[in-house]
């Protein structure tokens, strides 16, 4: 199998006039929607585990290692429209930097004294904001449509 985006025609279906920018932004919605649900299981379990008495960096991580294969699945083919798992070492390194970059925030506005629930909370925009360039990235898919559109 390949990591190569799938051809228009397989990729989603859809008007083959669409603008890039308006393809652009169904990917943006697309992994919005993923995020939904990676973040509905990613927020519960980790909480699930503090619950049980895991210390917040031990559920960050334990979270963190469960969901990545099913959200390199979720993302190559519902997102960006790849497929196999040629590129999943690089997934894999994008994924770490933003665990890392999620941690030292959790780390910093625990901190700062707001609890671990909340401070999670308040980590998910910036998180998901950097998982999105990181992941586009590492599924080899460009950020900018032809004729650099956003």
């Amino acid at each position: 199998m390949t990591d190569a985006p799938l051809s228009p025609d397989t990729a989603r279906p859809g008007p083959a006039t669409a603008p890039a920018g308006s393809k652009h932004s169904r990917r943006i919605l697309r992994f919005l929607l993923a995020g939904v649900a990676n973040t509905a299981f990613g927020y519960a379990l980790y909480a699930l585990l503090v619950v049980i008495g895991l210390h917040p960096q031990v559920a960050l991580a334990l979270q963190f290692a469960i969901g990545v294969v099913w959200n390199h699945t979720l993302h190559g083919r519902f997102v960006f429209g790849t497929k196999g798992y040629g590129r999943f070492p690089h997934y894999v390194a994008a994924y770490v930097a933003v665990y890392l970059f999620n941690a030292a925030l959790l780390y910093l506005l625990i901190g700062t004294g707001i609890g671990p629930y909340l401070a999670q909370g308040l980590a998910l925009a910036p998180t998901v904001v950097l998982s999105y360039l990181l992941v586009s990235l590492a599924l080899n898919v460009p950020l900018r449509a032809k004729g650099g559109t956003v």
